[in-house]
């Protein structure tokens, strides 16, 4: 790097640093206006051995806002870094994860003040082009990153974790990246449905997936599903090899808003370590392909720790899971998981370090999970055993240090009003709900001849918020009708084990998926049940609620109910709802020749379509105003010494035709008038004459 290079480099940097800062730490090197200390020499700062340029920027744990700009700390360290050799680009953090405790037990402060607001991304950094390693974490660095920064070629380590950074999902130009850590910000949205599997992968879409080893989007608000299912383009079964992402060894999406099913496809993920997918809103099973892994001639993942506590997932846990054999950790606490842990499991003396090397909890199989009808503070050992109480503790791991007694009907149904918004339900009267009412005598209940509740019935009635999960436990429910309110959430798959023979939910505003264990659930709305002789996928989801993007009349689909027929389908919809939620009734959509569009892209459609044919109509008009104005200037009348017939003559003229041609259909002829005496002269007018001959 020469002069002039150093000079811009420390231009760049020195724009970090406070100007009026008095004086850094005696033991910060460089950093200084005016310092002739060489800027592969300041602290923090990596260079390359062979140009010089700035290759390592290691500014993280408080360095950038408490040490350069002089700013309090909050929460954040503020031990800068330790300087490095040139060339010396720090090496990645440990591919682990711990799991905390609770807060009394993990000793964390709880009365911390918070922190104080801190500088926008430093955008000047996208000019140091040969970047190599950039690490801002706990900088308390607030606003989107840059496109300068996300642009650079050369990033191999990117890490702003714990900062306030917020914006979509960032995208990266660098074909090199191996750490891509934007964990604990506030960053939200959905991911791109082709993120992980663009069809062409490769240096022109997204080149980092080519290279990555650890990618952490932890503790923000990302939402939606996560883009590895069938949809996504992700996996070809029809090779042995993926090429997206293959040196993927950590993995964490935990702490986020992402619903839906844990894909199969995670189990191509050959060189995967660590899963983190905990405190999310997943549901479903824990798919068999996490230690049977996916594709031709699959081995079991290197899976060492999986996290999948407090989700909404439901089934049992597969003994397969203890072949993964490099496994030490799994959490599944938290969950709707039913059955026992599987002895080969327990013996594998697991979750050592959470269970403080506790050796006899580790050999137990409550070290993995609590056993049902117990109660635990972290789901874990210790355990605390419940009498039985009718299955409201039927789950593994549940959370909770004491034991609940069991629900009443009227308990259930006090609860299903308190999260529904009763109060402001359009009812004939409200006070049948009232906590501690009977529950046939509450309007738009219904009860079988031994007064257990039977059907619920609340249409259009303005219910609001999410399902209550306890629904699941009335025992005898088998009409459940909440059509055409104001519902969100998810579906809880609780309702799996009420008897349920018709569910409607149409028009609601439920977001994610039908929880797969509820679209095998026979005999619901005729779920698994056709007609004789006809071979159909008689259990599906959609026989429940139309998925996302998708309606139908009735919001659901059916099965027919004879041979030849077609029963109603689910139907593609673009609008913006249905992309939202599912059991849509109706569509927004136009249909053109058979292909739904949008009605809002019809109206832009047509909003340009007009301006374009107004434009081309002015353009027109314009050029026919100029054209006769170019003809009246070029036929002005000049001195009268002679007929005007000898000036139309004139610009009409052509060779003499022979009489047999005079009626030629090629030609029009102009007629005479006794004027002009003697015999009629013929003047041919041709169709075309020559523009020259016009002006």
């Amino acid at each position: 790097m020469d002069a002039t290079e150093e000079a811009a480099a420390k231009d760049i940097l020195l724009a970090l640093v406070e100007p009026q800062r008095d004086a850094l730490p005696a033991d910060v090197t460089g950093w200084r206006f005016g310092d002739t200390v060489p800027v592969c020499s300041w602290t923090g700062v990596t260079c390359g051995p062979e140009d010089g340029t700035i290759t390592g920027l290691n500014l993280g744990n408080g360095f950038y806002t408490h040490t350069l700009l002089g700013m309090p700390v909050g929460d954040q360290g503020s031990e800068h870094p330790p300087a490095r050799r040139a060339g010396q680009l720090p090496e990645m953090s440990p591919l682990r994860k711990e799991r905390r405790h609770d807060v009394s037990r993990d000793r964390r402060a709880t009365d911390a003040p918070p922190a104080p607001a801190g500088p926008s991304f430093p955008s000047s950094l996208g000019r140091l082009r040969t970047l190599r390693f950039l690490n801002l974490s706990s900088n308390q660095i607030r606003g989107t990153i840059p496109k300068s920064v996300t642009s650079l070629p050369n990033l191999e380590i990117f890490d702003v974790s714990s900062n306030d950074l917020e914006g979509t999902f960032p995208h990266f130009a660098s074909d090199a990246l191996r750490v891509l850590d934007v964990s604990k910000n506030r960053f939200h949205g959905r991911l791109d449905e082709k993120l992980f599997g663009h069809p062409d992968i490769g240096p022109n879409t997204a080149p980092y997936l080519m290279s990555l080893v650890k990618f952490d989007l932890s503790h923000n608000g990302f939402n939606g599903t996560i883009p590895l299912d069938g949809t996504s383009g992700f996996y070809n079964p029809n090779i042995a090899h993926e090429e997206s992402m293959q040196n993927l060894k950590y993995f964490d999406l935990a702490y986020n808003l992402f619903s839906g099913t844990i894909c199969n496809n995670f189990g191509n993920f050959e060189n995967l370590e660590g899963l983190f997918l905990e405190h999310n809103r997943l549901v479903g099973t824990i798919p068999k392909s996490l230690f049977r892994g996916s594709g031709i001639g699959a081995n079991p993942l290197p899976l060492t720790q999986l996290y999948l506590q407090q989700n909404a997932l439901s089934g049992t846990l597969n003994e397969g899971l203890a072949t993964l054999p490099k496994l030490k950790e799994i959490f599944v606490d938290g969950n709707k998981l039913t059955g026992d842990v599987p002895e080969a499991l327990c013996a594998a003396e697991l979750n050592n370090a959470f269970l403080y090397n506790d050796t006899e909890a580790a050999r137990g199989c409550d070290g993995i999970s609590c056993p049902a009808n117990s109660a635990s503070k972290e789901g874990v050992a210790p355990c605390k055993p419940c009498p039985d109480d009718g299955g409201f503790h039927r789950y593994l791991g549940q959370h909770g240090e004491e034991c609940k007694g069991a629900l009443s009907e009227e308990d259930i149904l006090d609860r299903f009003f308190g999260l529904a918004h009763g109060n402001e339900w359009a009812l004939n009267s409200t006070s049948t709900w009232d906590k501690g009412s009977p529950p046939c005598q509450r309007e738009g209940v219904e009860c079988n001849a031994r007064g257990q509740v039977a059907k619920i019935s609340l249409p259009s009635v303005g219910l609001r918020g999410p399902i209550a999960s306890e629904l699941g436990f009335l025992s005898k429910l088998r009409v459940l009708n909440l059509s055409h309110n104001q519902l969100t959430g998810f579906l809880p798959s609780d309702l799996r084990f009420a008897p349920l023979k018709s569910f409607d939910i149409r028009g609601s505003r439920m977001q994610g998926v039908v929880p797969p264990l509820m679209c095998i659930k026979e005999g619901v709305n005729d779920n698994g049940i056709g007609p004789s002789g006809v071979d159909l996928d008689l259990f599906a989801c959609e026989h429940l609620a139309c998925p996302r993007g998708t309606f139908s009349r009735i919001g659901r689909a059916t099965l027919p109910e004879k041979e030849g027929e077609r029963g109603i389908q689910c139907l593609p919809c673009y609008d913006d709802e249905a992309a939202l939620y599912i059991a849509r009734d109706h569509c927004t959509d136009v249909s053109i020749a058979g292909m739904q569009i949008r009605r809002k892209d019809v109206f832009n459609t047509a909003a340009k379509s007009i301006s374009i044919i107004f434009a081309l109509g002015l353009l027109v008009f314009t050029f026919c105003i100029l054209r006769r104005r170019k003809l009246s200037l070029g036929t002005e009348p000049r001195a009268n010494n002679g007929s005007g017939r000898e000036d139309m003559q004139r610009w009409a003229s052509s060779p003499a035709i022979d009489d047999e041609d005079e009626y030629s259909d090629d030609d029009w002829t102009a007629g005479y008038s006794e004027a002009d005496g003697g015999r009629p002269e013929t003047i041919e007018l041709t169709r075309n004459p020559p523009f020259s001959d016009v002006i």
